[in-house]
Order: structure tokens, then sequence, then C-alpha cells
């Protein structure tokens, strides 16, 4: 672990949680409140379902047992009949699990007179549980007027527990109503198997369902944060200075295109801070060596004139070599503050009104000499109309000289520099060519960047920091303006500056 990850890790708090744990963490507490919350709201309809089948059952086992006591009625004094009636109450009260009773239809009389209990001898027709048990009379009159009786409850008191009951009565020949047949089963006793199937049956979906979810989950988030881990390893190596290492962006249809788009700009930024770093190198090389080369010559030519070397005749000559190159020397450190300025938004306008063509022409006469060195021919200049408008005269001053200077610097041995100007109602533009070797399509995008410089060589822009145009067009953008830049290679250059600004003719 190196140093960036000791401070990393220094600064995280001690209780922070991987955004993988938090991840499957919410993921799976999630999924198990959504099954524990639709488990439940399935027994609810299913208990509510089974009940109302239970009812049916039991209401299915009194009709039979009524209809067999009514179609048996005739024999009521036959043994045969009575051994009949017992095997047959007794099978459908073991098949269907409930305590058939055969009661008195007299409200006031309601009295248990038989029971399909298993546990009473051949000779007796009530168990001792129900034997003299009587149901109230308002029980036996619901049953009786009611076609189809079917409730849950304890039957007015008649049990401490909650029952399923069925009822159906029993008639004669005629028609007249001679007993009740009622079905009754303790609720807890029909509901125990069906609670512990469920459970059983929910117990093992949960464990598969997790099972199988955790594995998803586990898969989901760990797609989801791993592009994150390469971020912050990519953050960490551009800490520790290294800014070539690249996130890998996997497309595909199970790419997310939020995590997609994150990584195009993490790389994108990586990119952009690359190039920053090799221009910050190349500026910080470039830089050292405009210091160094006119502060060798000043150091030498003064030295030479203290002790001598340098004859009193020559003195001036040497001087003005000086001057000039504490000039540049001061441009340079211009540059550099305007740049500060720039990036920092402290650099302010100072409007006033000054006639450009009058700039133009002082600055195209301020480079007489290297004109004059490479024979260049300079057109336009007598075309220029007067015209003066609203800026800051020292901005633009600085941005017309670095242009010129750079026509000059690249124009070849007798080619030629134009220009040329023109007005509207909204802008100023001011159209500067020059011949020579122009500028590649690679380089001509990136001329405006701060500390870039397009011949690498430095063979003919030996002098530049590579701040020059990116100053210009910074100063332009100030004036709400705008400048282009078109070349052919070897062929000519064109830079075109539009400034937009209140003009006065």
């Amino acid at each position: 672990m190196n140093k960036s990850d000791d401070k990393i890790t220094a600064s995280m708090p001690k209780q922070s949680v991987s955004l993988f744990n938090k991840y499957f963490k919410f993921f799976s507490v999630t999924f198990l409140i959504c099954l524990t919350l639709l488990s439940l709201t399935l027994m609810i309809f299913i208990a509510d379902y089974w009940e109302d089948q239970k009812k049916l059952d039991l209401y299915n086992a009194a009709s039979n047992v009524a209809a067999f006591c009514s179609n048996s009625s005739g024999n009521s004094e036959s043994k045969e009949y009575s051994e009949t009636l017992k095997t047959t109450i007794n099978n459908i009260a073991g098949v269907s699990g409930a305590d058939i009773l055969i009661v008195n239809s007299q409200p006031d009389n309601a009295y248990v007179e038989y029971c399909g209990c298993a546990d009473k001898s051949e000779s007796e027709t009530v168990c001792k549980k129900h034997s003299g048990m009587k149901i109230p009379g308002e029980i036996i009159t619901s049953m009786l007027v009611e076609d189809q009786f079917t409730n849950v409850g304890t039957l007015s008191g008649t049990f401490k527990n909650n029952h399923f009951v069925a009822s159906s009565k029993i008639r004669d020949k005629n028609g007249n109503i001679t007993a009740v047949v009622i079905v009754i089963q303790q609720l807890s006793d029909g509901l125990k198997p069906y609670l512990s199937s469920f459970i059983k049956t929910f117990t093992v979906a949960i464990v598969i369902s997790l099972f199988t979810v955790s594995i998803g989950v586990y898969i989901a988030a760990y797609s989801l944060t791993k592009p994150m881990k390469q971020i912050a390893e990519a953050t960490r190596r551009f800490s520790d200075g290294d800014f070539s290492y690249r996130i890998k962006i996997h497309q595909g249809k199970k790419s997310v295109r939020e995590i997609d788009e994150l990584q195009y700009a993490f790389n994108s930024m990586a990119d952009a801070l690359e190039d920053l770093e090799k221009s910050r190198s190349s500026f910080v090389a470039n830089v050292s060596h405009e210091l160094k080369t006119p502060m060798t010559t000043i150091g030498g030519f003064i030295d030479g004139i203290i002790d001598g070397t340098i004859d009193e005749e020559h003195r001036g000559y040497y001087l003005k070599i000086v001057s000039d190159e504490v000039k540049r020397l001061s441009r340079l450190v211009v540059s550099m503050l305007n740049m500060s300025k720039i990036e920092s938004g402290e650099l302010t306008l100072n409007i006033s009104k000054f006639n450009i063509s009058d700039m133009l022409l002082k600055i195209f006469l301020s480079f007489e000499r290297q004109i004059d060195a490479k024979k260049i021919s300079v057109e336009g200049l007598v075309k220029l109309g007067s015209v003066s408008i609203e800026a800051d005269p020292d901005m633009i001053n600085q941005v017309f000289y670095n242009l010129v200077d750079n026509a000059v610097k690249f124009t070849d041995y007798g080619g030629t520099i134009s220009i040329k100007t023109e007005t509207d109602g909204e802008y100023f533009t001011a159209y500067l060519k020059n011949t020579g070797k122009g500028i590649s399509p690679e380089d001509l995008e990136r001329i405006f960047d701060r500390f870039y410089k397009a011949d690498k060589s430095r063979s003919l822009d030996a002098k530049s920091a590579g701040l020059g145009l990116f100053i210009v067009k910074s100063i332009v953008e100030l004036h709400d303006g705008k400048i282009y830049a078109d070349s052919v290679q070897n062929e000519f250059t064109q830079f075109t500056v539009k400034l937009k600004v209140r003009l006065i003719q």
C-alpha cells in the first residue's frame, strides 16, 4: 500500500461500510420484506378460502347425515336401523374429523340425543363430553329458520373455544322437522394442520428464494460496484501522478447506461488531465528555457561591459541586445500574470473609445525591422478604413500584437501578410493571413490551448511559452467575441477575429 492509499484509508470514517455490502443488504432485506408481505397477504386470502371451504364441507356432512336420517325415519323402531344409523354417522364423523350431534328440534328442549363420537360404548347414544349438553334456544331457532346454517363461534357460550358449526334439518315423511344435525369442529383442530402445512411450504419457499436471490443480488451488486472500485483505483493512481490509467469499458446488453456514462466521463477527464500534465511539463521546460536564455545573454553582456571585454565603442550595440532581452522577459512575465488573472476571473476590462485602424497600423510598424529582414510583403494596410470602437485598448492591442508577431514569425522568406477589416451592425471583423508552411489539422484543433506549441522542434517558435494564443482567445471572449483559425499546409494560415462591440463611425 502506497502513501496515497494510507492517506485515503486514514481519512475514511472508521464505521464506513462498503457500497457492495450496502447494496447486498438493502436488496436482501427488501426482498425478504416483500416476500413476507406477499406470504402474509396470500395466507389471509387462503385462510378465508379455507374457512369457507371448511364450512361447506361440514355443511355437506350435516346434510348427508340429515338426508340419511330422513330417509330412515320410517324404521326408527328397528334395531337394524339403529345400527346402520350409528355406523353411517360414525363413518361421516371419522371422514370429516368433526363431531356430529343430533339435537331435539324444540328450542326449549334442545338436548343432544345422539353423537357420532367414537369414545362411547355400543349401548350409549351420547358420549360423556356431550351428555346433557343443551344447545341455546336462539341457536336452534336460527338453524330451523336458515336454509344453510354455518358459523364460527362458541354457540352463545356452549363451548369455551371457537368452533366451526354447520347444521341441517331432519324431516319425517310429512316434511315436519323432527331433529337437527349439528356438525362441529374446534377451530384450532382444523387450523393447526393448515398452518403447519403453510409454514412448512413458506419456509421452504423462503429458503430457496433467498438462496436464489442472494446469488442474483451478489452478482448485481458486484457488477454495480466494480466500476466504482476501478474509479477509486484510477483516482489513487492520479494522486500519485500516474495519468496513464484508464477504466476498461465493457459494452453490451448487460451494461448500465449511467455507469457507462460515468466511465466515459472519467476517461475523458483522465485524457484532459494527462494532456494538461504534459502541457504543464512542456510549459515548465519552455519557461525555464525562456528565462535561462535571456538571463544568460544579459549576464554575459553585462559582465563583458563591466570587465572591459566589450569596448566602449560597441557598448551601445550590446546594451540594445540587453534591452531587447529584458523586454522579452517582461512580456513573458506579463503573459503569465495575464493567464493567472484569466483563470482566476480577476482580469477586468477598461473600456474606452479608440481607433482600431490606427492601432493595427502602429502594430505593423513596430515589426518593420523583422518584416524587412524577411522581405515580407504586407497587403491591405492602405485599405484600412478609420473605425473607432469601444473596447479595452490595451487588451485588444495585445491580441493583434500576438497575432502579427506569429504571422511575421511563421511567414516564409519573401512571403506575404495581408490584413483586411470589415464592420456590420454587430461585429468588427479582422482577417490576418500569412503564407508559409501552415498548421496541420491535428495542431489546428489545439492551438488555442494553454501551453500548446504546434512547432515541437522549437525551430520557428523558439521564443514562445505556448501562452500567446490562449491569452488572445481569452481576451477576445471577454469582449463577447470569437476567434477562428484556418490553414492549408504549405500554403497559408489565417486568423479571423470577430469583436462584438458597439461601433462608432
